[in-house]
């Protein structure tokens, strides 16, 4: 085999190979950085408050597209999920389609409930404590795991085992983008942010978003239960009833979703006034470099232009001569 042949082969291979890479990788979705948010004062370097999630999102601005981006990132399904062993806590997990390299994705988003200032592991956050925990802030958090793939293992190291309980998947016709999850999420933490200890656990926070996403935003298929008596249980007990925050959360969504739409509108004219400002800044500074160029030009013309009158002069001066010799 020739040295070109053999190199052309290996081209191909590192193409091949870094094609396979792309399908797997965790790299967030170009532009959406927030699918791969990092919060300092979370338990986790991959969580972010779900308050801290949305002001992050209704800031961010795309360039290219003039515009923002998680207004297009849509949730494809959500499952509902209680873990195996004690205390038996409850979490929800997210499917987000966006778009990497012009190909359709998924990024894995985990949303629950635990008591301010806990730990890495979030396994022991429904554990029955003491009344007193219900003085306690209520920590309601995301979690950004990258494509499903990456998510297993991270999941498992968060959660050890877990079952899930539901599944709901979401038509594109009514599918909340990433913007209006974060606001249902929001909403619900707004509706009791302490974490009180029988009645707004990680039970409740789950029970209540689950609930306020399927009337909010509702799918012509039911649910996929493969044991729905199993939610909001411990230890057989029913605990953290959200009927009522679920009505409260969908009768307060609208304007909140209105204030959204007012805050991505603001973004959009500060950052248009931003770049007319910058081209403004661009053309005065285009124009100042320009400057000597310009007067050398305009003197060029001058110059120019005297030179074609003094010709005109000589010529009208020669037919003058010639109509004196003709006469």
């Amino acid at each position: 085999m020739s040295l070109k042949q053999d190199r052309r082969n290996r081209s191909w291979i590192s193409r091949f190979l870094a094609s396979l890479r792309r399908a797997f990788m965790s790299e967030p979705p170009p532009g959406l950085p927030v699918l791969k948010f990092h919060c300092p004062d979370g338990p986790d370097i991959n969580s972010a408050s779900v308050l801290s999630w949305r002001s992050s999102m209704a800031e961010s601005w795309d360039s290219k597209t003039k515009g923002n981006l998680y207004a297009k990132c849509v949730l494809a399904r959500m499952e509902y999920y209680k873990c195996a062993g004690h205390p038996k806590h409850e979490f929800l997990l997210f499917y987000f389609r966006h778009w990497i390299d012009g190909c359709s994705a998924q990024a894995v988003v985990s949303a629950d409930r635990a008591m301010q200032g806990q730990t890495h592991s979030l396994r022991q956050s429904s554990e029955l404590v003491s009344p007193s925990s219900s003085d306690t802030n209520a920590y309601d958090s995301v979690s950004i795991y990258g494509s499903p793939r990456d998510a297993a293992p991270e999941l498992q190291v968060r959660y050890t085992q877990y079952n899930r309980l539901c599944t709901f998947d979401f038509p594109l016709t009514s599918a909340p983008s990433a913007l209006q999850v974060s606001t249902v999420l929001s909403l619900v933490h707004l509706q009791a942010p302490a974490y009180h200890l029988y009645e707004n656990q990680c039970y409740w926070f789950s029970s209540a978003v689950w609930g306020s996403l399927k009337v909010l935003f509702p799918s012509d298929q039911d649910s996929e239960c493969e044991n729905h008596h199993a939610r909001a249980r411990y230890r057989g007990f029913a605990l953290g009833s959200p009927t009522e925050d679920i009505k409260a959360v969908c009768a307060a969504y609208e304007l909140e979703w209105q204030k959204m739409l007012e805050t991505l509108e603001r973004v959009k004219c500060h950052h248009e006034a931003e770049e007319a400002k910058n081209r403004q800044k661009l053309h005065m500074e285009f124009e100042v470099k320009n400057e000597p160029f310009r007067q050398a030009q305009q003197a060029e013309i001058e110059r120019l232009r005297q030179t074609e009158v003094q010709q005109r002069a000589e010529i009208e001066q020669l037919r003058a001569r010639l109509a004196a010799l003709e006469g």
